[in-house]
């Protein structure tokens, strides 16, 4: 339990569907969001694949998978908070219907506005007898590429003949996600399935298979809730007294820490143990943690990359991110995971998802919490006791702190854009409620290397079809340092044939349509991957690659083996035909042969 050295887990694992299933619809929810990483989920969601695997680099199975889980697959964000990605493609069209940045209002008590800081999935799967089988995740991780210590618990849920309100919780949440819906066709039919799942989730029984823990509870925090877990399940976390706790957070408030730390007057014998950062170790006053033993993790496995990795190599740090809490009072133990950090604004004004664990004294205590984290051997333990005579201020990332929550600030100035035709191209009108500001801050459509300096009123003029998005990039320059971020501008007027334009850009001749039939085809979208691209490449004895066109009795089996086995295939093959706009790209012959089919399979 909670070993790093063995206990790892695969986001892309977490989230494709159990064999015989396939993917119905997901909600999910996250912080700070990368685009590649959300390519890499829907590979996961839709194809059953690894978020690592080669198909991300393949853009016909790129296509695919975003194709496939676009009207299934609701991922709400912090505003503001979208990373730039790396290589800017026009696949990210396809993302738009995907993504809902969450704006969040002021509260009272609370200085800045709150964050949308879940990290949680809700997935529906269904079989060929249309079966569903539910999957709850709940994370402290972003869906980003961070290399910071995570954790992560999932467990399944059948449809049972009962009602329970076990999983009332999470209807609070997601009825909460569905007010941050903008007013959209698209958005609109999310929201529908969103209730519909909500529905359902009444009579759904999620199991833990777990012989350390015997119970659980849905935690969302910030939210107005019906069932009013949110008190039920905190009250013993944050106003309990106990024996033993253990406090894993990447970003505290002395506050915080220092209920715990005073909590115990009555009660002899208590344990406190707290990791963190060592860069959080400057927000402590030691009278108020005089009870804990304080934690950080060893420079060496911080920088741990950075030592082994060439110059050239991007390197990340790493760290804990990681919320873990572990109470302990009497026999009754609780672990508690999830988003929530031992903070302020975490307790007090953010949106975050928690989940409580129950199990007993023998199973869960603070020694083996330890053991499971630091390991037996002290030279080997990732961590290592704080010094708080030796506290660390990052000037660096308080700036960037600051300059990202600028952006936030300029995502809640209500943008909106219009596009207008402008011969066979597009110009767009972006517009801003009024700000000021010493930084120096640049806008730019995300998929065009047209900028412009922030401003009330933005023309981009002479657009491509496919240069057309509701994300923009955010720059902003303080003197020292730029951070970007990705922005979503709701657009009036956007053509309606934008997605078929970004297939064919991506299908733009024979051979690729070809391999785009066989994977559609294909058993196995892995296999059929490699097939199309052993069949479209071919090299010659002078090491020279050309492309060799897949052979149309081949094809004809595919189809006919699919027609018997998978009929509804052939409705892929018709969206395919009719977003190819080129002419020659699809070969003579094949739509003749695809109407037979189409006519044995009655579609």
């Amino acid at each position: 339990m909670l070993n790093p050295s063995n206990d790892r887990l695969d986001y892309g694992q977490v989230l494709a569907p159990p064999s015989n299933y396939k993917l119905d619809f997901a909600i999910g929810t996250t912080y700070s969001l990368d685009l590649d990483a959300l390519v890499g989920a829907c590979i996961a969601l839709g194809l059953a694949e690894e978020t690592d695997s080669d198909l991300m680099k393949n853009p016909v199975c790129l296509l695919e998978a975003l194709r496939a889980t676009g009207d299934k697959v609701a991922l709400f964000c912090e505003g503001g908070q979208i990373h730039l990605p790396n290589n800017v493609t026009s696949l990210y069209i396809l993302l738009e219907k995907m993504v809902f940045p969450v704006t969040t209002a002021k509260r009272r008590g609370v200085a800045k506005f709150p964050s949308f800081h879940p990290k949680f999935w809700l997935i529906r799967y269904i079989n060929d007898s249309n079966e569903p089988l539910y999957r709850v995740v709940v994370l402290s991780r972003n869906l980003t590429f961070d290399r910071s210590w995570d954790v992560t618990f999932c467990m399944d849920g059948r449809k049972t003949t009962h009602e329970t309100d076990k999983n009332m919780p999470i209807n609070d949440f997601i009825s909460y996600l569905t007010k941050q819906l903008p007013e959209t066709e698209c958005a609109r039919e999310k929201q529908k399935k969103m209730r519909s799942v909500m529905r359902e989730l009444k009579s759904i029984e999620f199991k833990l298979d777990s012989k350390e823990f015997y119970d659980f509870d849905f935690v969302p925090v910030g939210i107005n809730n019906n069932y009013n877990s949110e008190q039920n399940a905190l009250y013993t976390l944050m106003e309990d007294t106990f024996h033993e706790v253990l406090i894993m957070s990447p970003f505290l408030s002395n506050g915080i820490i220092k209920t715990f730390n005073d909590r115990n007057k009555y009660i002899e014998h208590s344990e406190y143990a707290l990791i963190t950062r060592a860069s959080e170790l400057g927000k402590l006053k030691r009278e108020d943690c005089s009870n804990f033993d304080i934690y950080t993790m060893k420079d060496a496995v911080v920088d741990g990359e950075g030592l082994i990795s060439d110059e050239n190599t991007e390197i990340r740090k790493q760290d804990i991110h990681a919320k873990i809490y572990m109470f302990r009072k009497n026999s009754d133990s609780y672990l508690y995971l999830g988003s929530l950090n031992a903070s302020h604004n975490a307790l007090y004004g953010n949106i975050e998802f928690m989940i409580k664990l129950h199990s007993k004294n023998r199973y869960l205590n603070l020694t083996k919490m330890q053991a499971s984290l630091f390991g037996t051997d002290e030279a080997e333990s990732p961590f290592q006791i704080a010094d708080l005579n030796n506290k660390q201020i990052d000037d660096i990332e308080a700036k960037t702190n600051a300059l990202d929550n600028f952006i936030k600030d300029i995502n809640r100035l209500s943008p909106s854009a219009v596009i207008r035709e402008n011969g066979e191209l597009y110009d767009i009108c972006v517009a801003f409620e009024p700000i000021e500001t010493e930084y120096k801050v640049t806008i730019s459509p995300l998929l065009s290397n047209k900028s412009a300096l922030l401003s009330e009123n933005i023309i981009f003029s002479s657009m491509d079809l496919t240069q057309l998005s509701e994300f923009y990039k955010i720059s902003v320059f303080d003197g020292a340092q730029t951070v970007s971020r990705v922005i979503m501008i709701p657009t009036e007027n956007m053509p309606e044939d934008r997605e078929k334009a970004v297939v064919s850009s991506v299908v733009n001749d024979k051979n690729c349509f070809y391999r785009y039939i066989s994977f559609l085809l294909g058993d196995n979208f892995i296999i059929s991957a490699l097939e199309s691209n052993t069949t479209s490449e071919n090299t010659n004895t002078a090491g020279v690659k050309h492309n060799k066109p897949i052979r149309l009795p081949a094809l004809y089996e595919k189809m006919l083996q699919t027609a018997a086995t998978a009929p509804d295939r052939f409705k892929e093959i018709e969206y395919l035909i009719k977003s190819i706009s080129a002419d020659g790209v699809i070969p003579e012959g094949f739509e003749q042969l695809y109407n037979t089919f189409k006519k044995a399979v009655k579609l």
